[in-house]
């Protein structure tokens, strides 16, 4: 009689080991694969600030003043000013910076086209939001935005109690103190602090969907857009509506950083503040040209102090 010969193998237990091991080892792995991700995401969203940053450093140097934070009646915003200076000569030769921004009343159509297009620069990529978003003002899909621009490092509001955060000089209120606001056109020699130590823009995280009631007793969403806005107000218009809609390009240091991940905050601090889908911070770009990671631990008092151009504050104590 043959005798066969006897193969060896995993006996079951042996292969559920083997499966077990493996699991534990992707287990392991996957958190680092996704820091990974993370860290070049964040590193990516940083370039992208840097070339806002110097954007707006380049516009300063062709016009002798950094650009408005926004305009009226126009309504275009600091981003609809410097494209010619980050490679989006086209777009800026279609639309018209004398406005309007709305299907309703719009004089220059091409400006509706131009708030539906995609500029990845302006689009943090760890934020993971659709780009479009549904916009009534404008009957279309519109595109927001993952940056502001500073306006203050005092004011935390857009609605209530004057003065409001991004305005310029009205009855007795002086202009914000940032570098951006209403009809702005704020020059390097007027950031008495230093350029170093001002911040220029900021990184924020958009949710239209997050709708709460502000200071004026009306409802507001965090949205963020590019380009120009039905909604952007003067300080006569705004007190009839209760509110200047400025968080929609320019932002607050006086407000935390990720405010909107504060659930008992009040809306503005949520629509004003920098805040991001990165893990313990924000990317801030800086007046005089460089982009640093804010952790979200700064205290309150250096974290306003940068966002002021002329507060005379000692901000060398950054974390």
């Amino acid at each position: 009689m043959i005798q066969r010969p006897r193969l060896s193998g995993f006996t079951l237990i042996e292969l559920l080991v083997v499966i077990a091991i493996i699991g534990i080892l992707v287990g392991l792995l996957l958190p680092a694969v996704q820091q990974v991700r993370e860290s070049a995401r964040r590193t990516q969203c940083a370039n992208q600030l840097k070339q806002l940053t110097l954007g707006m450093l380049h516009f300063e140097t062709a016009h002798r003043t950094f650009p408005p934070g926004f305009t009226h009646p126009g309504m275009t915003m600091w981003s609809g000013f410097i494209l010619p200076h980050i490679e989006q000569d086209n777009l800026f030769d279609q639309i018209d910076v004398e406005g309007l921004w709305s299907s309703f009343i719009t004089t220059h159509p091409p400006n509706i086209d131009a708030m539906g297009n995609v500029l990845d620069i302006f689009l943090c990529p760890s934020a993971s939001l659709v780009p479009a978003q549904y916009d009534p003002h404008m009957m279309a899909d519109r595109v927001y935005s993952c940056y502001l621009a500073c306006a203050s490092g005092l004011n935390n509001r857009e609605s209530g109690d004057l003065p409001w955060c991004g305005m310029n000089a009205y009855e007795g209120y002086p202009a914000s103190d940032g570098i951006f606001y209403f009809n702005s056109s704020t020059k390097q020699s007027e950031i008495t602090d230093g350029t170093s130590n001002t911040v220029l823009i900021g990184e924020t995280l958009p949710d239209q969907y997050l709708i709460e009631i502000d200071y004026s007793g009306n409802p507001q969403k965090v949205d963020h857009w590019f380009l120009g806005s039905a909604e952007l107000a003067d300080y006569e218009y705004g007190i009839a509506v209760g509110s200047a809609e400025v968080s929609e390009c320019l932002g607050s240091t006086a407000c935390p950083i990720n405010s909107i991940k504060i659930e008992d905050a009040p809306i503005n601090d949520k629509e004003l503040s920098s805040g991001s889908a990165h893990p313990a911070g924000v990317n801030i770009g800086f007046a005089d040209g460089h982009v640093r990671f804010m952790g979200d631990t700064v205290t309150a008092e250096v974290w306003s102090a940068l966002g002021s151009r002329a507060g005379r504050e000692v901000t060398h104590a950054l974390n």
